[in-house]
């Protein structure tokens, strides 16, 4: 392990597109073998729709590892019966040793859920070896945040008999790339008890930022693997700074994860703040979601301009735990979200450019906010608690009807076509 820890360093030392070029160069020789030796999917797999196995990322903190562990919740709700695999480890992902798990062994009827992307999706089914996949009825639980899906994803399609995936908008970009069957299962976050949001809360929140209870206080929580121009952070102080230059107490608070795997976006993260001084607070994440929740009860509105999202999870989350919400009018968010109950910021799409090199598609767009609407929604909401109560209350309606979950009407489903 020490030889493999001290690797591990060193390839962490490399700049994040030195990186980049050395893993798409190993992962054109490495994945299509992995991809060989998975089985591929078979016509007639016995499978049960009482029982299923979800192989996730369950003890990271990752959006993949969330709504691995809100799909179990969801079907076990419903009656159905899940066994877990956690493959964190198999895939690289960081680990929350408070979310670990018990892996555990499939039944041969299980049907499998791959709630992993195929980039990682290949890694964890060839660990899981042959004997636990053939014979088996696999669903991909897939999810891309562009109109054109990385091409070597095409990989994937060999082992399974349909796709997931949590939005319209990921579905067309999915259907393009593969032959079989897609379906939109959203991320079912109104199942769960929403983050309690108090009085008492708000006010410990706020004296540990020490922010004044009458300040201004906005928020975006975000990982930096998730590339830093995608969730446009830069983008939000600038449009922040720009709307509260003449009011020094109010603060844009900025939680941040996987800086240590990317110091180099979180550098440029770092020089971006220094424009708003005092005003913009880069928090690293804690361990588990207490720390995000005390965020939520602390601040008057969070802020997405994100470029696009495949779905939103934080931006859902949001919504039921009561919070206005700020977010870029385009791509998966606009599944549970409209203008009567999200200050939606109009974009014009422009051709990617992603100086992370999380995403190098050739072709693709993606939004960019209009930052005059993302000033001029701040400085309303900021003058206006009322509408802020208001657009937090149509908020929590809307998610609670468009996300309460479909995931077994698609396990029921899924077998009906096949019949």
């Amino acid at each position: 392990m020490g030889i493999i820890e001290d690797c591990r360093r060193l390839w962490r030392k490399l700049p994040l597109p030195t990186r980049m070029m050395i893993g798409k160069r190993i992962r054109f020789i490495t994945e299509p073998l992995l991809a060989a030796s998975i089985p591929a999917a078979g016509p007639h797999p016995r499978h049960s729709l009482q029982s299923v196995t979800i192989l996730g990322s369950f003890s990271s903190p990752i959006g993949h590892g969330v709504a691995a562990k809100l799909l179990d919740y969801e079907l076990r709700s419903r009656g159905i019966i899940v066994r877990r695999i956690d493959a964190s480890e198999w895939i690289g992902a960081p680990i929350d040793p408070k979310l670990a798990i018990r892996s555990e062994e499939p039944a041969p009827d299980d049907v499998l859920i791959v709630a992993l992307n195929p980039d990682v999706a290949i890694h964890a089914l060839a660990k899981l070896g042959k004997e636990k996949l053939r014979n088996r009825k696999i669903i991909g639980y897939w999810v891309w945040e562009l109109e054109i899906v990385p091409n070597f994803w095409r990989l994937a399609g060999r082992f399974a008999h349909e796709i997931w995936t949590p939005s319209h908008f990921s579905a067309q970009a999915l259907k393009k790339l593969f032959d079989v069957p897609v379906h939109v299962v959203h991320h079912p976050v109104a199942l769960l008890p929403p983050p309690t949001m108090t009085a008492e809360r708000r006010a410990k929140g706020r004296e540990a930022l020490g922010v004044s209870e009458t300040a201004f206080v906005a928020i975006q929580s975000f990982s930096l693997a998730s590339s830093l121009t995608r969730k446009n952070a830069i983008g939000a102080i600038s449009a922040f700074v720009a709307a509260f230059h003449d009011q020094p107490d109010a603060r844009l608070i900025l939680r941040h994860l996987s800086g240590d795997r990317f110091p180099d976006s979180l550098q440029r993260l770092r020089e971006a703040a220094k424009v708003g001084g005092s005003q913009i607070i880069l928090r690293p994440a804690g361990e588990g979601l207490e720390d995000l929740h005390d965020l939520y009860a602390a601040c008057d509105v969070y802020i997405s301009l994100h470029r696009t999202e495949g779905f939103g999870l934080n931006l859902a989350e949001v919504m039921m735990a009561g919070r206005p919400l700020v977010a870029t009018k385009w791509s998966g968010n606009l599944d549970f979200m409209d203008s009567k109950c999200v200050a939606l910021v109009n974009a014009d799409l422009v051709p990617l450019d992603d100086p992370d090199k999380v995403y190098t598609q050739k072709a693709a767009r993606w939004a960019e906010p209009r930052m005059d609407e993302a000033i001029r929604w701040l400085r309303t909401l900021a003058q206006n608690p009322e509408q802020r109560q208001q657009l937090a209350a149509a908020a929590r309606i809307k998610a609670m009807a468009e996300l309460s979950g479909n995931a077994v009407q698609a396990l029921q489903q899924g077998d009906q076509r096949k019949a």
